[in-house]
């Protein structure tokens, strides 16, 4: 990676939805190739690294946590659409409201409508949210089916990857059985729940490696491994390179 393309490279606090109208190109987002074209939809949520996104048409939404208030639950989750049909046109019908709610909350003339214009905001924003969700998202480049126990596990591994290891300890905290858990997982991403788990432990130590200086260590006690030598075998068994060699080659 060269001295530029480094530079390239984001971290923000906030969350940035976009959605392409036009064009085509790929963004890098923790290290994943994310492809944009026109109905793809990519969320990218607070401290996830990326590249800045291609030259294409389209709309982006920026917000933070603080604004989402309660909802900010929603900073877990999946990261990619391709909607079609009624999703991408319901889709586009919530951003034109938001759009138009922000406009003439900000730019409009002074009116009471401002005592609970951020209020309303807010709910069209929700909304908007809501409804993306709605859509069957990308996992891995595939289209997730709407299985609520691939969903549940999806979404608590997202949130605990860092202290569950275990697909059983997973299905006793989701109220399924193993078996369940691994046939949802299966019709909804061709993955076992093994390999869900093992994948995401490994997108967050490559983009620790890649992106911080804290020692191979304090990465692997970050993960849930106490034994450096049990995460450095977990990594180099997964990625065909230990922690070392991989945050060599990913920098500059």
């Amino acid at each position: 990676m060269d001295r530029e393309s480094w530079s390239e490279q984001l971290r923000a606090d906030f969350h940035l939805v976009i959605l392409c109208s036009g064009g085509s190109g790929d963004q890098v987002v923790d290290l994943v190739v994310h492809h944009h074209e026109p109905g793809s939809l990519l969320w990218i949520r607070p401290g996830q690294v990326h590249f800045r996104p291609p030259a294409i048409q389209g709309s982006a939404v920026c917000f933070t946590d603080a604004f989402l208030g309660d909802e900010a639950s929603m900073s877990v989750g999946p990261l990619s659409w391709m909607l079609g049909g009624d999703d991408l046109t319901d889709v586009r019908a919530h951003l034109a409201v938001l759009h138009d709610e922000y406009q003439r909350y900000v730019f409009g003339p002074t009116g009471r409508h401002l005592a609970r214009g951020e209020a309303m905001l807010r709910h069209m924003l929700m909304a908007f949210l809501l409804r993306v969700q709605q859509a069957p998202p990308l996992h891995g480049g595939s289209l997730i089916q709407p299985h609520p126990a691939a969903q549940a596990f999806l979404a608590m591994v997202e949130r605990s990857f860092p202290t569950i290891h275990t697909v059983g300890e997973y299905a006793t905290a989701l109220g399924y059985s193993p078996k369940t858990i691994a046939r949802a997982s299966v019709e909804a991403t061709g993955l076992n729940p093994k390999q869900i788990i093992d994948a995401r432990l490994v997108l967050e130590a490559r983009r620790l490696l890649a992106h911080t200086e804290i020692s191979v260590c304090t990465v692997g006690r970050r993960l849930g491994f106490e034994d450096p030598a049990n995460f450095c075998k977990f990594f180099t068994r997964a990625t065909g390179a230990s922690p070392g060699v991989f945050r060599t080659s990913h920098r500059v």
